[in-house]
């Protein structure tokens, strides 16, 4: 008797301890044990599902353990087709973890599913049949949940940004006309500027996002961006001997006439006029991200050959943007005089350059919606603040070349416009943004996106070229002269860039 119960103690101890190490899985009211097969596969290798938010959060709220919320896969049926469906997680048969769905994330009124297997069309398709396994030996199925724990994408940018306008800043005119009327407007014909095409080719650059969600509060994370553009540069240059004529047109404020200065004449000037045109872009922020609500729901994707899982989410950010835009226009004259009476020569240059500098606040809201391997984002960002504003006029006249520099050229003034300006001015930077992305892998996704980011009040060079001019003042100046016209202003205007991106996202 005494050996009988020695045996049925030591079964009561065992069987309880044979428990421990088989944590369950909390689904619902739910409780399983895990299987033996399952330990085994997990001690093989087989990555444990990614936990989503909502059962996270969940978890913390009712104060529950990390430990008692571990998740137990199943091992990978041999059948490479067969899917394991469990509690809203799904593993394909080659052991590949996908994401993990649940009845957790339902907080934009949906009511959510457990997994794909709830869909009506799980066994048949939205047409009746399974068309994409029409024998029915297994057919592909994908459930995804977000977010994850943090994510890097780098994009490469291919955009466009509104040209810059300048007046009128090379003409030229048919041989044979006379001198007093050569490159003379409206007759003469426009080399160069005149429009708002200046800086319209493709700007070529790169966006880095880099961000996390916090470990403490699940629904929270914070990202911040670059984005950037090599420099963008546009140039015109013509050389002419006399032939064809080349001139530079401006305003006389002392006729109240149109007229121009020649660059190259036949019988009187030879010459070369060269016009420069750069801008470069950059821009980063830093924000925050708050998931506003989540929802699952599952239907047929025919792209997916099978029934998939989806969600859709609604993120708010708010966040520090800063931006800037750095561009300059010069045009350079180098004349020769082809007149044996009046030998000499001129270097002539106008240099306009600006800086815009914006800072203020951003908020914007998010949605991204997720169906099989598929994604959809789209996002609507407004930022508020200041623009610096800085506009620097120089000119030079140098005669002969490489003589003493004069202050002044010829649309550059001493006394009327050149001089350093600043100021700030309240500005908007809204932004759009679409995104399509493909999940590549379990972590890796390609993205394919359009954005549109205007931004108001700043300053360009085109805009601050003023051809109001007195010839007289022209260096070296006729003394007496002291006529200058209007005062010169600072002109603001408008800005956008828009174009496609492409690129690779990273989450873990």
């Amino acid at each position: 008797m005494i050996r009988v119960a020695t045996i049925c103690v030591a079964m009561m101890i065992a069987f309880p301890l044979s428990g421990i190490g088989q944590e369950p899985r909390r689904s619902g009211s739910a409780v399983r044990p895990a299987s033996a097969s399952s330990m085994t596969k997990r001690s093989e290798g087989v990555p444990r599902p990614a936990r989503p938010v909502g059962r996270l959060a969940a978890s913390r709220q009712t104060g529950s353990s990390l430990l008692q919320e571990t998740e137990v896969v199943q091992a990978a049926p041999a059948n490479p087709s067969e899917i394991i469906v469990e509690d809203g997680g799904m593993m394909i048969g080659d052991g590949e973890v996908i994401y993990e769905g649940g009845e957790s994330c339902s907080s934009c009124g949906d009511s959510g599913c457990t997994s794909c297997e709830s869909s009506p069309y799980a066994a048949i398709g939205p047409y009746g049949i399974d068309i994409c396994n029409p024998t029915g030996l297994g057919g592909r199925r994908l459930c995804i949940c977000l977010p994850s724990h943090g994510w890097v994408s780098v994009d490469y940018l291919g955009w466009y940004q509104a040209g810059m306008n300048t007046p009128a800043l090379v003409t030229t005119s048919p041989a044979g006309t006379a001198q007093a009327a050569a490159g003379v407007l409206p007759n003469a014909q426009v080399l160069f500027g005149g429009n708002n095409d200046i800086l319209t080719d493709t700007m070529n650059g790169v966006r880095v996002r880099v961000g996390v969600w916090s470990a403490t509060r699940p629904n929270a994370g914070a990202e911040g961006e670059y984005f950037g553009f090599g420099q963008q540069t546009e140039s015109f240059d013509q050389n002419s001997t006399g032939s064809p004529i080349l001139a530079r047109p401006f305003y006389n404020n002392v006729t109240g006439l149109q007229d121009s200065e020649l660059v190259a004449f036949p019988n009187l000037l030879s010459g070369r006029v060269q016009v420069d045109a750069e801008s470069q872009l950059a821009s980063a922020a830093v924000r925050f991200r708050h998931i506003l609500c989540c929802s699952n729901a599952c239907g047929y994707s025919t792209l997916a050959c099978a029934p998939v899982q989806a969600q859709s989410r609604f993120d708010a950010t708010l966040g520090w943007r800063y931006m800037q835009l750095r561009e300059g226009l010069t045009i350079t004259e180098n004349l020769t005089s082809l007149s044996t009476a009046n030998p000499g020569s001129f270097l002539i240059q106008d240099a306009f350059d600006t800086f815009n500098q914006f800072n203020g606040a951003e908020l914007g809201v998010q949605w991204l919606g997720r169906r099989g391997y598929w994604t959809a984002e789209t996002m609507l960002r407004v930022s508020f603040g200041n623009t610096l504003q800085r506009l620097n006029i120089a000119g030079s006249t140098q005669s002969p070349r490489g003589g003493d520099t004069l202050e002044g050229g010829l649309l550059a003034q001493p006394g009327r416009n050149i001089g350093v300006y600043e100021q700030e001015e309240f500005a908007m930077i809204p932004e759009l943004g679409a995104n399509v992305g493909y999940q590549l892998t379990q972590r890796l996704k390609l993205n394919v996106g359009y954005t549109f980011l205007y931004w108001s009040n700043l300053i360009r060079p085109g805009d601050q070229i003023d051809t109001t001019v007195n010839p007289n003042l022209l260096p070296p100046a006729i003394a007496g002269n002291t006529f200058l016209g209007p005062a010169f202003e600072v002109r603001e205007t408008d800005y956008w860039v828009q174009g496609l991106s492409i690129g690779g996202e990273y989450r873990w």
